[in-house]
């Protein structure tokens, strides 16, 4: 409790005092403000606050990384500003937050905020998919049992009916009606859609296809991206005696069409096109895609635009039959493993080495936040080994066409995943890790750098 206290002094110190923040809410890890003179916040001087992970300006938005302790900080933080507690927001999901310029930037916060609540059940889904195209190649398991029939449903559920769920996260992030946002996602996948696929259709004299939107992601977020202004227009302008019938009604004329005519279409294509883009450069220069996918990988993961990703390698699968992504993935989280392995033989103080081991633990199973705080971005030098060793083996699995044939977190535990390219993944599991275990003791490392606060933090994720 004292050093709640103490950390939200200081970090109201350092915003510039209470009369600075216009608005103060908190998610699951982090503190988002929104400040009246932004220039009135240290960051480089927060960020050493002992206790801050970090510090991010995000469309305008001031946030704070704090962790899994950020409610209590919150709580603390609102009692010695006298500010009112607003109820907490789901991770990466914003609330009231002002009118943001469209961009890049924008675009991230989406797909991250849409995707971050999945993850969990994608990485179960992706694994028991794996396991069962194991056992069944090998003979160890039919397929007209019943057991494969229910493990089946459980692997294929989440993604077959994933427009279903982002439907609801995507609601959720644009704060509109989910339940009228899950049946948008209905229409997509109403049986006479889902059996019409390839066939044409017409509307009013306009022709259309009808595709199979199962899986599909693009299409649904989009949909309910709009839905979530006419459902908004219509509840405005209608008096409130009448919004029961006519806003949901007025809401399902427009989407429908606007949905099975524009939208769908126009979204499943953009997302084959881009599919189609990734299998040209895999198929013309595997080894660029996966050198840069794999040298960017800590980069990307420590800017939190990973999840960027997901929907081109959910599309992949749907339309290819496979990814190519995934295995680049996995093998540069195992350089991280061996990042810190190499970082441990090296240490020689007693503190470092036991932090960086528990590090090492984290990394081989997948956890790489506390390598990336703590070892890398920490003693700077053993990222370019990292990078290096990323960058390397995952050129060669893409030269070696691994594939994944699932969407799962990318670590040795999601090994069933790459059914058919098992011995090049362990091929480049082992020289992502050797290289890179290598490369951090030949360059070595300055350990006279304390550690930040950031670092410190991230080690609390760390299997002991």
């Amino acid at each position: 409790m004292a050093d709640n206290k103490k950390l939200a002094s200081a970090i109201l110190e350092k915003i510039g005092g209470k009369e600075n923040i216009e608005f103060l809410v908190h998610c699951m890890t982090r503190l988002r403000f929104n400040l009246k003179d932004q220039s009135l916040a240290k960051q480089s001087e927060i960020e050493e606050i002992p206790g801050v992970l970090g510090t991010m300006i995000q469309n305008g938005q001031f946030q704070i990384i704090i962790g899994e302790t950020v409610p209590d900080v919150y709580e603390e933080i609102c009692k010695q500003a006298g500010i009112a507690q607003e109820k907490a927001i789901e991770e990466n999901l914003d609330a009231d937050l002002p009118k943001k310029k469209f961009g890049f930037g924008v675009i991230f916060e989406v797909i991250s905020g849409v995707f971050a609540p999945v993850v969990t059940a994608f990485a179960g889904a992706g694994i028991l998919k794996g396991l069962l195209t194991l056992l069944t190649n090998y003979g160890l398991m039919a397929t007209d049992t019943g057991l494969y029939l229910i493990l089946n449903a459980a692997a294929d559920s989440v993604f077959y009916f994933l427009p279903f769920v982002l439907a609801y996260t995507s609601a959720k992030k644009f704060k509109t009606n989910e339940v009228m946002a899950i049946v948008i996602a209905g229409i997509y996948m109403y049986p006479t859609v889902i059996e019409g696929a390839g066939t044409q259709a017409s509307l009013f004299g306009i022709n259309f296809y009808l595709v199979k939107y199962s899986s599909t992601v693009l299409p649904i977020i989009v949909s309910v991206w709009l839905m979530s202004y006419v459902y908004k227009f219509f509840s405005k302008h209608t008096p409130s005696f009448l919004r029961v019938v006519v806003v949901p009604i007025a809401t399902l004329l427009i989407m429908a069409p606007l949905s099975l005519v524009v939208i769908g279409p126009l979204g499943y294509n953009v997302g084959i096109y881009v599919g189609e883009f990734f299998k040209w450069l895999f198929d013309v220069a595997p080894w660029l895609g996966g050198l840069i996918d794999g040298a960017t990988r800590p980069l990307v993961v420590f800017t939190g635009t990973h999840m960027m990703l997901s929907p081109v390698m959910i599309n992949n699968i749907e339309t290819l039959g496979y990814d190519m992504l995934g295995p680049v993935h996995c093998v540069a989280t195992m350089a991280a493993a061996g990042m810190c392995f190499g970082a441990f033989l090296k240490a020689r103080k007693e503190n470092n080495k036991t932090a960086i081991f528990s590090s090492f633990i984290s990394a081989f199973i997948g956890i790489t936040e506390p390598a990336l705080y703590g070892v890398a971005f920490r003693f700077k030098k053993p990222l370019i080994a990292l990078m290096i060793g990323g960058g390397v083996s995952g050129a060669l699995v893409a030269m070696m066409g691994a594939k994944a044939i699932s969407f799962a977190m990318p670590s040795i535990i999601s090994l069933p995943v790459y059914t058919g390219s098992i011995p090049t993944i362990l091929i480049g599991l082992l020289i992502a890790f050797v290289l890179t275990a290598g490369l951090t003791y030949m360059i070595g490392f300055d350990e006279g750098i304390e550690k930040d606060a950031k670092a410190i933090e991230a080690e609390k994720k760390n299997i002991i």
